[in-house]
């Protein structure tokens, strides 16, 4: 509950500081301006300030993998559009449920929902950060339905270099939510970090499995939606883990 103006005041100005930013360096367009703010703002104003630096986090990570290299992976035709500018729909699409669950655990508490907010934002992290990390392979990638070898951008496509950058990545998410003290019950520490990385790993790949089945066969199925269901598998796996150890 909001017991001081303070708690509207500072975020808003923190957001729209981030925002400016963000648009004058092209990560996110207009709508990803506005979409963005909507998210973060809830988020805090729910959960917290911690809960807005797990956001945060995702933001910086993915933007500056987006622009990392940009232009080999342009000449490679494996690089985002518009200079890798974030639409409402990426922002939605990697964010809503995270934003849900944030919501549902500030009302709630419990621990269910702090775990599945973690876990889509470590998805949506992993798949978004690792995955623009994974374009730079020098080793073509594989379908992961099928493992054959496909053109660079094919969706579905997995490497190495995005596989590791992927769990890398969803780990530094689990660190960040260690060091910040979100936890609950035996849901910490070293347990949290574990938990936290396996369910961003495995959401991620989630992601490339809709990529090569959905988004490649139904003409109504696009990136958003693969975004939104991979980071639903996320969070239910990270509350699957949060149940096992509870």
């Amino acid at each position: 509950m909001i017991s001081s103006i303070n708690e509207i005041v500072i975020p808003v100005v923190i957001l729209c500081m981030i925002g400016v930013l963000a648009y004058k360096t092209k990560i996110v367009r207009g709508s990803g301006l506005w979409s963005g703010f909507i998210i973060g703002f809830t988020v805090w104003v729910c959960a917290g300030w911690e809960y807005f630096v797990i956001s945060l986090t995702f933001f910086v990570l993915a933007g500056a993998a987006t622009k990392y290299k940009y232009e080999q992976k342009k000449r490679r035709g494996v690089a985002e559009a518009k200079r890798g500018a974030r639409g409402y729909g990426n922002v939605f699409g990697n964010g809503i449920i995270a934003m849900i669950c944030a919501v549902l655990e500030g009302v709630y508490g419990g621990g269910y929902f702090l775990a599945g907010f973690l876990g889509a934002m470590a998805c949506a992290t992993a798949d978004t950060a690792g995955g623009e990390i994974g374009r730079l392979s020098k080793i073509p990638p594989v379908l992961i339905t099928t493992f054959e070898t496909v053109e660079p951008g094919t969706e579905g496509g997995i490497t190495v270099l995005g596989e590791v950058a992927e769990l890398g990545i969803a780990g530094v998410i689990g660190l960040l939510a260690w060091v910040l003290g979100m936890q609950s019950g035996s849901f910490s520490g070293i347990n949290l970090f574990l938990a936290i990385a396996a369910a961003g790993f495995i959401g991620a790949n989630i992601d490339s499995v809709l990529g090569a089945t959905c988004e490649t066969h139904l003409s109504w199925w696009g990136n958003n939606q693969t975004n939104l269901w991979a980071t639903v598998s996320g969070c239910l796996s990270s509350v699957a883990i949060y149940f096992l150890m509870s």
